[in-house]
């Protein structure tokens, strides 16, 4: 009989440690296996955003340079048009080669013959179709005409003002004419020659000068990130959206040129160009770290997702397990009867056709014909053993030692000794106080705890030794590690006070500095060498054991974890004798 009883104990042993184990590692795996799928899903769709990202990007940097590439043509389309315009209208084509061939006098008397002679209202001559032009492209910022006879350039501004000055109209030409374009920064400059329509003999020049500042209004609609630089056909930088170049070549220009899709310049770029027939390139970039950007709602939403998905998932799957698992306790439970002497117990029956069912049901019946078995024999020895085990179990509970104390407190008291009753008292309450208090108290409690805590040694070192408490009335009720303070002070009474001297002081002082609370330990004991100091506030800031001062380092590591990078324990040298442990923790109230 003892040897069946031994058995089935050491079997319900191993059934409790399988149940311990089994439905963590069942729920460690489908967990796994859930995140693996939720994972792959993630990398699926990430990559699929990248791909995306990138042709969207693409497009519209393609788009970019052919907005850019437009407005170019437009300003090519205008300086044609202009020049359609004067050599279509006879009047002003003979205004202006007047302008340009006479002295200002000779001219403006001509002018107002020819317009006292006609019955227009007004004159059509070189000012109105100056003022005509301007209106046919805003960024058309000069209109200037050059005269061969006069070596004179006067230049009409968009507000019809005039501008002369002389000048050698050879200094413009390029390769033998005046069909030429010309670029600065910012500007581009469309030179055509004026012909007398009679003799075809050249008279002068027209200039028509584009500001390029517009271009800036192309982007309006697009996000920063997208990049132009226009260059002529030379390389030189006419404009650029970043404003970081002035009229220089472009040290890239080759890789431009050569490049299709992607270039390195500085750093990895996607490229789009294009060159108009005026020999002016566009280039759009972006900034491949720009495209393969994760923005970080897309993260949020993924992270809001998985989360969601796991714990729908893990959830399910919890609930499935704990139904396993409470059907597998019923079973531990009728086992744990058994071993207490109930046989009378039974396993209830689902309608799950498996295994638990299985075991169950012979559970069932086993208890029933063991039950039967031990009423006919063994029953008076199953009664002894449970005698014997209950007495086993019977154990000393913690409020039997507080009220013995009590007991030995009031017995001292009574025989006249109220030192050691009050010693005792305190002693009690320390131990209530570590058994009892939950892991976060007051502010208050904590400091009620260490009052008790140095009065016992007080009574130790009753001549040579005395502290202060002095913490703020609304600091109080503000939430602390209960224990953070006592293995400081443990600490100064191990290795800080002087026992060969009388005067030893121990502080403990609480302030608030806006939403931290700093708790001051200061003692005037033997203190330490700067460098052992600064040694030990290295590892506690690096979190790293402190030897023999187990005490500080484990305060700190508790203070990190529960409030973060930049709280803990830090050590400074008193100026004249000792050391202070400054305590630094978030406010929390109650």
């Amino acid at each position: 009989m003892i040897k069946y009883t031994y058995r089935s104990f050491e079997r319900i042993n191993t059934m409790e440690i399988k149940k311990s184990t089994i439905y963590k590692r069942l729920f460690a795996t489908y967990m796994l296996v859930t995140i693996f799928l939720i994972g792959t899903l993630d990398f699926y769709f990430i990559n699929r955003f990248f791909k995306n990202n990138v042709e969207r990007n693409t497009y519209i940097n393609e788009k970019v340079v052919y907005d850019v590439n437009d407005e170019i043509n437009k300003i090519s389309n205008s300086s044609n048009s202009i020049i359609e315009n004067m050599y279509s209208d006879i009047s002003v084509l003979e205004d202006i080669l007047l302008f340009m061939s006479t002295d200002s006098v000779s001219y403006l008397k001509n002018k107002l013959d020819k317009f006292s002679d006609s019955s227009s209202y007004y004159y059509n001559g070189i000012e109105r179709f100056v003022w005509l032009s301007f209106g046919l492209n805003d960024s058309l910022e000069e209109i200037s005409f050059i005269s061969y006879d006069r070596n004179e350039i006067n230049s009409f501004n968009r507000k019809n003002q005039i501008k002369t000055k002389k000048t050698d109209p050879k200094d413009l030409l390029v390769e033998g004419n005046f069909n030429n374009i010309f670029t600065d920064k910012n500007t581009i400059e469309f030179v055509r020659e004026i012909r007398n329509p009679i003799n075809l003999k050249g008279q002068g020049v027209i200039v028509l000068k584009y500001n390029l500042n517009h271009i800036k209004d192309v982007f309006k609609k697009y996000e920063n990130k997208y990049e132009i630089i226009i260059l002529n056909n030379d390389g030189y930088i006419v404009h650029s959206s970043n404003k970081e170049y002035e009229y220089e070549k472009y040290k890239y220009y080759n890789e431009i040129v050569n490049s299709d899709k992607e270039a390195k310049l500085d750093k990895g770029y996607y490229i789009n160009k294009t060159t108009n027939p005026l020999g002016i390139t566009s280039v759009a970039k972006i900034a491949k770290r720009e495209v393969n950007k994760v923005p970080i709602g897309l993260i949020n939403s993924i992270v809001f997702v998985d989360a969601l998905v796991l714990i729908i998932s893990l959830s399910i799957i919890y609930i499935k397990l704990k139904f396993l698992s409470d059907r597998t306790d019923k079973i531990l439970v009728a086992m744990e009867e058994v071993k207490n002497g109930n046989l009378e117990v039974e396993i209830p029956i689902t309608s799950d056709n498996d295994e638990i069912n299985y075991i169950s049901e012979n559970f069932n019946k086993m208890c029933k014909d063991l039950n039967e078995y031990i009423k006919k024999i063994y029953l008076s020895q199953i009664e002894q053993k449970k005698a014997e085990m209950t007495a086993l179990q019977n154990q000393i509970n913690p409020h039997f030692l507080y009220n013995t104390l009590e007991s030995i407190r009031m017995k001292a008291i009574c025989n006249g000794d109220k030192e050691v009753g009050k010693m005792l008292y305190t002693l009690s309450f320390l131990f209530r106080k570590q058994v009892k208090d939950s892991n976060i108290i007051t502010l208050k409690d904590e400091l009620n705890y260490c009052s008790k805590y140095i009065e016992i040694f007080k009574f130790r070192y009753y001549d040579s030794f005395n502290f202060e408490i002095n913490c703020p009335k609304e600091l109080e009720n503000y939430k602390i590690i209960k224990f953070t303070i006592q293995p400081l002070i443990e600490n100064y009474f191990v290795h800080g006070i002087r026992l060969e001297d009388c005067d030893n002081l121990l502080k403990i002082q609480v302030a608030k500095e806006e939403n931290d609370i700093f708790i001051k330990i200061i003692d005037n004991g033997k203190g330490i060498t700067k460098t052992a100091l600064e040694i030990i506030n290295y590892k506690l800031l690096q979190r790293e054991q402190l030897g023999s001062s187990i005490g500080i380092s484990n305060v700190n590591e508790r203070l990190i974890n529960e409030y973060g990078e930049g709280y803990g324990v830090r050590l400074e040298a008193n100026e004249d004798r000792g050391i202070t442990l400054i305590v630094k923790i978030s406010c929390k109230e109650v």
